[in-house]
């Protein structure tokens, strides 16, 4: 599995807002590729793994979705993709700074 980048940074951003980022990535082994689960380091970040296997050369997608509603300042979510894959799991990480509106 080859992410084309596996961190992303929201910016300055108001509390509250909710905001998602799209990893891509591209299933770079011989065999299909199977997302088993995704899993945050806070409950403030959700992610969607795609459902179907991934094929051998084809691109698939995690969304990520960050709430800011009870954050303030700095933030750094890392969400952990477990796969079939080797190695695994992978580490998709979001940031975020955090202001009151």
């Amino acid at each position: 599995i080859k992410f084309d980048h596996t961190s992303y940074d929201f910016g300055t951003v108001m509390q509250g807002e909710k905001l998602t980022h799209t990893f891509t990535f591209t299933n770079t082994g011989k065999s299909v590729l199977v997302i088993s689960s995704t899993s945050a380091s806070c409950g403030c970040t959700t992610s969607t793994p795609p459902r179907a296997p991934i094929k051998p050369g084809e691109k698939g997608k995690i969304d990520v979705t960050f709430d800011s509603k009870t954050k303030m300042g700095d933030v750094e979510n890392k969400v952990r993709v477990a796969s079939n894959a080797y190695p695994s799991p992978a580490v998709l990480t979001v940031k975020a700074h955090v202001i009151k509106q």
